[in-house]
């Protein structure tokens, strides 16, 4: 499990499509059943390296411009996940171009 947070220079609005389009770029189902309006959550199902994962994303709009993002990691059915998590959280930071 990971926990990491960021901040981007977009709207609150802006900030909620961008991740959704990160996150389904990265190979992220939307999970509309567990989200909220300001609580998006991803999932991706097992592979040859993993039981599957969970990236779940809360927005808090700091400005009319700017956004805090907290990201948390959960992997599908392991004990511990040797760091994936806080890597995937990483990847999706930095792709959106969240300062930390």
């Amino acid at each position: 499990m990971a926990a990491l947070t960021g901040t981007l220079d977009q709207s609150l609005e802006e900030a909620i499509a961008a991740v959704r389009q990160v996150a389904a770029g990265q190979g992220y189902s939307f999970a509309e059943a567990e989200s909220g309006p300001n609580l998006l959550v991803f999932k991706k199902g097992a592979s040859a390296f993993s039981w599957g994962s969970r990236i779940r994303v809360n927005f808090e709009a700091t400005s009319p411009t700017q956004t805090r993002l907290s990201v948390t990691t959960k992997e599908t059915w392991a004990i511990a996940d040797w760091g994936r998590g806080n890597r995937a959280a990483h990847r999706l930071l930095e792709a959106l171009g969240a300062n930390a």
